[in-house]
């Protein structure tokens, strides 16, 4: 053989390693460019322990717990809000509620901006994965507007089962309450799901309809976003007869979580994550689908339903038991499964991390002065952390829940900075003495026992300082008695 029939040789299989090489890398990078599936399940209510793998002693949840196995977990997730509506406005649009003027749990009785309506010039993250070309649908509970402020009308191609009340009518077939007035009734009831049967929870029919949905998006070339809000666990607690017989059975006098129709509830909802996991596979989804599973605030303790013990307190309260939720990331390619990660995150990171998630073009309209962060540093490395990062709520009593007077209501504000907390309570036209300063180190002492406000009078002004200038930075509404409660609601308390 020449050597110039070496040297052509040589030089064909220079250009075919090149070709095969450059061929290699364009796949790889149109790999890199595909935008991901991405379903969102919001859990209403769920408890910080009200999970198998979370620490439950009753709950059984298979499903949640074998996702969760192959997911990251965030051992330190909160809500937006001890409260559903503000938590879910701040979910939605990447800002603390505060910053939104949602301080309030429902208009009846609330300050400026606390109504029930997301504000219209809010973006919400369907808005942008819309214009960035998924599919979005929406399914389950709003709660952030009715009317022109519903889910169409905010960014979701679909919307299936949301009306305009807190909770469902029902989980029952039809889905509408037999106790309420006639108007609470009619927004309290469950559109959208007639073709259901006295055999479906409702619960159960959420999750079909989410398995349909993912089901049609099979062959379709834009990517979907699923936006799954489960009313469960929610009141009212209902569940299916032979799932509450079970758990009557299980529990015993040692049981920390006793509730055997609040553990049937539990299991409806993983019975609907199955089902929904189920639809990934069998359309051959799951490889290019992210689950983000959440809950929107703290376990609600009225009626002994349940206890999100070590942490104490739950739903409505400032205490890390009112905020505290479940949360964990599935990722596949991406996430290491059955990573832990111990940063301290909150709801509103959310809709920073949906926007890097499905690499959304920079171009395309989002909401200013997001307080939420990015996370997705830290589901494709648990040795990033997120620094100088400090979190706050504000709660102001709504008068729905006012004549309660239990702690769960009482309106102030908290902070949590470098594993130290601040939560300080505001007077109240019937208790005037009611002001007070609440201070733990996290860090020694989780389930929030000890009370350091007397003892370390430097953090306790350090904190009282940073939350003043958080409060002006975001505009965040001040505590006005008189405003809030005005004299005919104090008039009609001394009745």
């Amino acid at each position: 053989m020449t050597k110039n029939v070496v040297a052509c040789l040589l030089t064909l299989l220079l250009f075919v390693s090149c070709k095969e090489k450059n061929s290699s890398e364009k796949i790889e990078e149109t790999k890199e460019q595909i935008q991901p599936n991405i379903v969102f399940i919001l859990a209403d209510d769920l408890g910080f322990a009200d999970l198998g793998f979370t620490g439950s002693d009753l709950y059984q949840t298979p499903n949640i717990d074998k996702l969760a196995s192959q997911s990251m977990y965030f051992t330190k997730a909160h809500s937006s809000h001890p409260t559903c509506q503000p938590s879910r406005i701040s979910l939605i649009t990447g800002k603390t509620p505060s910053r939104l003027g949602a301080v309030s749990h429902g208009s009846l009785g609330g300050v400026d901006g606390s109504g029930i309506d997301m504000k219209p010039e809010e973006i919400t993250y369907g808005d942008f994965l819309q214009n960035a070309g998924y599919t979005t649908a929406h399914i389950g509970k709003w709660h952030i507007g009715h009317g022109d402020n519903g889910p169409k009308d905010r960014g979701f191609d679909v919307d299936i089962a949301s009306n305009e009340f807190c909770c469902p009518g029902s989980y029952i077939y039809p889905y509408k309450s037999k106790v309420l007035s006639e108007e609470k009734t009619i927004k309290s009831a469950v559109p959208d799901l007639e073709s259901y049967s006295p055999e479906t929870h409702l619960t159960e029919a959420l999750s079909a309809e989410a398995a349909n949905f993912i089901a049609n998006q099979k062959g379709n070339k834009k990517p979907f976003f699923l936006n799954l809000w489960y009313y469960a666990v929610h009141t009212p607690m209902e569940a299916n007869k032979d799932k509450v017989e079970k758990y009557k059975k299980l529990i015993t006098p040692e049981n920390k979580h006793k509730h055997a129709t609040y553990a049937a509830l539990v299991e409806h909802l993983d019975d609907g994550v199955g089902a929904v996991i189920k639809a990934l596979e069998e359309n051959g989804m799951a490889d290019n689908t992210i689950i983000i599973f959440m809950g929107d605030n703290g376990g609600e303790l009225r009626s002994g339903i349940t206890k999100n013990y070590p942490l104490r307190g739950g739903k409505g309260m400032f205490y890390e038991g009112g905020t505290r939720v479940p949360m964990f990331v599935h990722w596949p390619g991406v996430v290491k499964p059955g990573s832990v990660n111990n940063e301290r995150v909150a709801g509103w990171d959310i809709y920073p991390t949906l926007l890097s998630m499905a690499k959304v073009d920079k171009s395309i309209a989002r909401n200013k002065n997001l307080d939420g962060a990015d996370l997705t540093p830290l589901l494709k490395d648990t040795n990033v952390k997120l620094e100088n990062r400090q979190f706050n709520w504000v709660k102001y009593v709504s008068l729905i829940h006012y004549e309660n007077k239990t702690e769960r209501n009482w309106p102030g504000r908290s902070i949590i900075k470098d594993e130290w907390k601040l939560i300080e309570y505001y007077n109240m036209p019937y208790d005037l003495d009611r002001h007070q300063f609440l201070l733990f180190n996290l860090a020694e002492d989780p389930s929030e026992k000890n009370n350091l406000a007397s003892e370390n009078k430097e953090k306790l002004e350090e904190l009282i300082m940073a939350m003043d200038k958080w409060g002006k930075d975001v505009n965040a509404p001040e505590y006005d008695m008189e405003k809030f409660y005005g004299e005919v609601h104090r008039a009609s308390l001394k009745k």
